[in-house]
């Protein structure tokens, strides 16, 4: 039967394990990215969504902004 201190070291790793940061990837490259870069881009990073504004504004406009 295992000793008490070894339970609660398992609790203590189980508690720090739960706690890591989520990992976020663009949704176009696959780079990773941080949370507020996936949240601000749509899920993408600022390269991907950058040429994506690019080509949606060359597609209006017939001309880069």
């Amino acid at each position: 039967m295992p000793s008490e201190s070894l339970k609660k070291q398992k609790k203590k790793a189980k508690k720090s394990d739960e706690t890591e940061e989520a990992k976020y990837y663009c949704s176009v490259c696959g780079c990773e990215i941080d949370e507020d870069e996936f949240e601000s881009f749509d899920g993408m990073c600022w390269e991907c969504w950058d040429d994506q504004m690019t080509e949606e504004s060359e597609d209006m406009l017939g001309d880069v902004m």
